[in-house]
């Protein structure tokens, strides 16, 4: 049988993306430096704290852990930005400028990659690695096999644009390329990009499977999450029902599961059970409690949620079998509690899903809705 080089892994939130490709490069026979890239800097110091808790403390020296756009520069870009300009050295850093609504200028240009500063504008970034490996023969592929024996791709589908076609590149070099990613947890993007928007963000992993035969690909599909119990489970997939996956956390402790609770009730919640509060965004109203936005909880493994909803949220707790617009970063969020996931309204309305329940409150007892999961 055919050994693939490269791993794409399509896997839930709480499936243990980030511990998986850890523990595989851990695994792996070192014979040259080994590379993670993820998109966000919060994601980077994700991967070194858990090599480093699967490694007794320790990150390894032939380990390195960047952000995207720091590969695109120091890996692809500066070292070879001699098969485009004239002199050495001349690319410093990045332009975010015009990242959304650019002036339109013509492609392949100077003026096109970089500022009048010599500055690589972040929006061609991807596009600009693709153009310096072409005007050199290849050679910017050639350096990172003889750099790195495998790269891991974290957040694979926040890939955007040109991205995509890098990353063909790459799955064809001689590295083993080893990408995790959840479509439904498609918030963020690289960059602003109108090319291939069929194969970014919830269309990714469809199209990595249409190329697996030419590209060397092992697919892998992981819908168990190991964060959370069925019951949070069953109501993320009301939130975005496709490709339903499965909670087998079985710890329950005093208040486990779904619940909407009553605003007046909100403070002896908050006495009891110390939850970490999250919002759609900052429009919405938290009663003042610090919160976090749901983008920005991708990646957190938190005990016990407390949501304030926006108004599509609320229409949605009303009735659960409607279907949610943009449903990943609503998505996001309902999946980053371990115990708890509870939503704050206005006024209690049973329905099929929703039925009157109490739960302690150190001495109190509070009214709320329990999410029954059938």
């Amino acid at each position: 049988m055919k050994i693939l080089k490269n791993k794409i892994k399509l896997a839930c939130a709480g499936s243990g993306k980030t511990w998986g490709i850890c523990n595989d490069a851990k695994e792996t026979t070192v014979d040259k430096k080994i590379l993670f890239v993820t998109y966000t800097n919060k994601g980077v110091a994700s991967i070194v704290a858990e090599y480093k808790k699967q490694n007794m403390g320790v990150l390894d020296k032939h380990i390195e852990v960047i952000t995207w756009y720091q590969f695109l520069l120091r890996e692809l870009i500066k070292p070879y930005q001699t098969s485009f300009l004239i002199d050495i050295n001349t690319i410093k850093s990045y332009n975010y400028d015009g990242m959304y609504g650019a002036k339109f200028i013509k492609k392949g240009t100077k003026s096109y990659f970089l500022t009048n500063n010599n500055d690589v504008k972040a929006n061609n970034a991807s596009e600009f690695a693709i153009e310096l490996n072409e005007l050199s023969n290849g050679a910017v592929i050639k350096r990172l096999e003889e750099v790195y024996s495998t790269i891991y791709i974290d957040e694979l589908q926040d890939l955007a644009g040109r991205d995509i076609e890098l990353l063909e590149l790459l799955l064809h070099s001689s590295i083993k390329i080893y990408c995790v990613g959840d479509y439904k947890q498609s918030t963020l993007k690289t960059h602003n990009a109108k090319a291939n928007r069929n194969k970014t963000g919830m269309y990714i992993f469809d199209y990595l499977k249409s190329i697996q035969g030419t590209h060397s690909i092992e697919i892998i599909e992981e819908n168990t999450s190991r964060r959370f119990g069925a019951e949070i489970a069953k109501f993320a997939n009301l939130i975005y029902p496709s490709n339903p996956i499965v909670g087998v956390m079985t710890e329950e402790p005093i208040g486990t599961g779904v619940f909407q609770i009553d605003r007046k009730d909100i403070e002896k919640y908050m006495i009891a059970y110390s939850p970490t509060v999250l919002r759609y965004d900052k429009k919405t109203d938290t009663m003042d409690y610090p919160a976090f936005n749901f983008g920005v909880s991708k990646g957190m493994s938190i005990d016990r949620v407390l949501i304030f909803p926006n108004g599509p949220l609320k229409q949605f707790l009303k009735n659960p079998d409607t279907k949610m617009k943009s449903a990943e970063k609503y998505f996001v969020g309902v999946t980053r509690a371990r115990y708890s996931l509870v939503f704050v309204v206005d006024k209690f309305a049973e329905n099929r899903y929703f039925k009157n329940h109490e739960i302690d409150a150190d001495s109190h007892r509070i009214s709320v809705l329990k999410f029954v999961s059938g």
